[in-house]
């Protein structure tokens, strides 16, 4: 539908670890050790988000209307789970299906999950993006839309809603001297490699600076 969706990172023999800040948030993400040696395998499944898309947050909340979407996320999905950190999750075929999931297979994540109709309780064009990319990847990756598979929510952190400002000449904030907003933190950065880059960037000013 013109809408982006990607794996922004694929976890070979990772786990999936919580990762909220508050306890009335679901919040997940992935890792791996550096042996890459469990039994599992994680990826963050993400959709593109424009600036519509929480636009009837802007006029109560201005520049952190993209935070406060963020945080309706994160609130719905604890919503759907249960105490002690636990994730909503649901069978990933039921999932594109549209259909509640009966059981729920095995997983890494340690505080366990609750069985939640995912795609009834994400925004329509989430749940519609991510059905139809795990249907195309499905036709183009012999089983790879399967019930041996689950989805747990929400990875909703992949980047910053807010962005600090910088200069794009000297990279510094326009109004504090020497202060260099970077990497996925200060919104100018989507993943490892991206920040890594924008650090490259930001070292480059610095040996070129003048400062005290």
């Amino acid at each position: 539908g013109g809408r982006g969706v990607y794996s922004f990172c694929m976890c070979p023999g990772g786990v999936i670890v919580p990762a909220l800040t508050s306890s009335d948030e679901s919040v997940v993400n992935g890792m791996s050790s550096s042996s890459r040696g469990s039994r599992w395998a994680n990826s963050g499944i993400v959709t593109e988000i424009r600036l519509d898309d929480f636009g009837h947050l802007r006029q109560k909340y201005g520049e952190l209307a993209g935070l406060r979407f963020q945080q309706e996320l994160e609130q719905a999905a604890r919503a759907n789970a249960e105490d002690n950190q636990t994730a909503p999750a649901q069978r990933l075929a039921d999932f594109v299906a549209g259909r509640k999931s009966l059981s729920l297979p095995r997983t890494s994540y340690v505080p366990g999950t609750v069985a939640s109709e995912i795609n009834t309780w994400l925004p329509s064009f989430m749940t519609e993006a991510l059905q139809g990319g795990f249907r195309t990847w499905g036709t183009r990756m012999r089983g790879f839309l399967t019930n041996e598979a689950q989805v747990l929510g929400v990875e909703s952190r992949t980047s910053s809603p807010v962005r600090i400002p910088r200069d794009p000449v000297t990279l510094q904030h326009p109004e504090v001297e020497f202060l260099y907003p970077a990497g996925e933190g200060a919104g100018y950065a989507g993943g490892i490699i991206s920040a890594a880059l924008d650090g490259e960037r930001i070292a480059d000013a610095l040996a070129e600076s003048k400062l005290p």
